[in-house]
């Protein structure tokens, strides 16, 4: 009993002091936020090492937030947001692949999750010129995304275009202007046939149809038999 107590007396403050010194998520969030902003703003003036610097300490920060609250909600939000650093400042794609494809492995289910997986494909695509393995990574994404559920995303759409693209070994402009040009045959209507304006001479003949008085008279009538008439 007595080495329970002194077991208890030495593990509380020890857990007490693990707690106090766990960072909120807020906290941690807020301070990568800060860092990035100071890295664009190192961009902005021309100081690209300094701005890499900047760019590395708020990956890191994002870094600590999924270690310490792997499970947390905003965790897809930070795999998406380390990514995008590693791709729009650092240029560095192999780690935004990696981060992309971690995010898509851990949480599937989420919308970042969806996005993570298609921008795989764009970055093997656009960015590596690696077409091959872009082939591999649309066709996976539209295997499991065979259609947009929310029509304002078009991620299927765009990624059914881009393989198609591939495929054909086309440009996205050659596409487009054969979409246009079945769509300008489909909506065009048939011109109707023009009818022909009438004549003159026979509105004329139709009009002194209608004017004339429509009465019969005998031959053998009278002079008198006209004028009781």
């Amino acid at each position: 009993m007595q080495k329970l107590k002194i077991l208890l007396l030495i593990l509380i403050p020890a857990l007490l002091l693990t707690a106090c010194s766990k960072e909120s998520e807020d906290s941690i969030l807020l301070a990568a936020k800060t860092k990035l902003e100071e890295a664009k703003k190192l961009d902005s003036e021309n100081k690209p090492e300094e701005a890499k610097k900047a760019y590395g300490e708020a990956i890191e920060l994002y870094k600590k937030f999924l270690t310490e609250y792997p499970t947390s909600q905003k965790a897809p939000e930070v795999y998406s947001s380390i990514a995008k650093i590693y791709v729009d400042n650092l240029k560095d794609y192999p780690n935004a692949i990696k981060h992309y494809e971690e995010l898509t492995a851990k949480h599937p289910a989420s919308k970042e999750g969806k996005y993570g997986m298609f921008m795989v494909a764009f970055i093997y695509d656009e960015m590596l010129k690696d077409k091959e393995k872009a082939k591999v990574s649309y066709q996976k994404f539209l295997d499991k995304y065979p259609k947009d559920e929310d029509p304002n995303e078009k991620m299927s759409e765009s990624a059914r275009m881009m393989l198609q693209m591939l495929d054909e070994n086309r440009s996205i402009e050659d596409i487009i202007k054969n979409t246009q040009k079945d769509s300008v045959k489909t909506e065009t209507p048939k011109e109707e046939p023009k009818k022909e304006e009438p004549k003159k001479d026979d509105v004329k003949k139709d009009e002194s149809k209608k004017e004339a008085p429509n009465k019969t008279i005998d031959p053998n009538a009278t002079d008198s038999d006209t004028k009781k008439k």
